[in-house]
């Protein structure tokens, strides 16, 4: 299937999904006992970062015809070097922070997609990449019975904790992510459908969807059981996917800040955390910044400092620098 159009709200998910994930990236863990509130409360609206990017990258991969070995090698090595690369470089980064990672560590960090943290998502995209011909060869009844398996299999995992794994398994299981990427397909599929059953509606589906977002995420803050504060995170994640998709879905072009930000989403996603964690190395949590300071300035020098970055990377190597810092 031809994806030479540029589809806006493709790029306005992949925008917003990397402005999201570097936020992320700038408050404490859930799991940290001197969260805020207020890091608390964005850690729920901003679940929605990575499954923006894989139900991009299903709706971008969608296909019914065969997916060529050579154009999955492609893909592969559009997303492995640079991966490799910056990989490399973040073992030199944690060890000039004297934060080394222990020799045994290095290949499986390597592999699994673990020198920084947000890497497992390479590990998850690339499996998916691996898979995608699989999915092109099914019949349309065979991968809507897929998508609705994974789809409950991700509910049972995220929001029913069905399955206690480790952290570090999880974030890397298909259970968890295959779902957005194959939903993201399934919309690519039926696109001239939902485009022009959506454009009419909009103007009361898009307020209606907010209030939706706004009621679930104050259910998943609430005292209530555990199953249901986590399905409607889950939820949530879905809703704003949908808000976002709505709005920009049936425009013709994006403009240019829209179309570079999107253009450069996996070069930010491998750079930002290397300005982000300098960053927060000099405005630490402490009562002498302002409360939004170790946030903000983090995440300014997460996004400003990867696009300066590659910005000299394209003007010097041209083309190559998508090999070299993925974009």
């Amino acid at each position: 299937m031809s994806t030479e159009r540029r589809y806006v709200e493709i790029d306005a998910l992949k925008t917003a999904g990397i402005a999201t994930v570097v936020l992320i990236h700038c408050v404490r863990a859930p799991w940290d006992p001197l969260i805020s509130p207020f890091e608390a409360w964005l850690g729920h609206l901003t679940r929605f970062g990575v499954p923006a990017f894989l139900f991009a990258s299903g709706f971008l991969y969608a296909t019914t015809e065969r997916v060529s070995a050579r154009l999955t090698l492609r893909r592969l090595r559009r997303i492995l070097l640079p991966y490799l690369i910056v990989s490399l470089a973040a073992q030199g980064w944690w060890a000039m922070l004297q934060l080394p990672t222990e020799v045994r560590d290095f290949w499986p960090d390597l592999a699994f997609g673990a020198s920084m943290g947000p890497f497992y998502y390479v590990f998850v995209i690339a499996g998916l990449v691996v898979v995608t011909p699989l999915f092109a060869r099914l019949p349309a009844a065979g991968l809507s019975a897929l998508t609705l398996v994974m789809l409950a299999a991700q509910w049972y995992v995220d929001a029913a904790i069905g399955l206690d794994m480790p952290l570090y398994w999880h974030l890397r299981s298909p259970l968890l992510w295959w779902a957005y990427f194959l939903i993201g397909w399934q919309v690519r599929l039926h696109q001239t459908r939902i485009e022009s059953w959506l454009k009419p509606r909009t103007y009361w589906l898009a307020p209606l969807t907010g209030v939706a977002i706004i009621a679930l995420a104050v259910q998943s803050a609430a005292p209530s059981p555990l199953l249901i504060v986590r399905s409607a995170a889950w939820l949530n994640v879905y809703a704003i996917l949908a808000l976002i998709y709505s709005l920009a879905c049936g425009r013709t072009e994006p403009g240019g800040t829209l179309r570079y930000l999107s253009d450069a989403t996996y070069a930010i996603f491998l750079l930002h955390l290397f300005f982000v964690s300098g960053v927060q190395l000099l405005v630490p949590h402490t009562p002498l910044f302002a409360a939004s300071a170790p946030i903000v300035l983090p995440w300014l020098a997460g996004v400003a400092g990867s696009i300066i970055l590659l910005t000299a990377a394209r003007a010097a190597l041209g083309e190559r620098s998508r090999d070299i810092v993925g974009g």
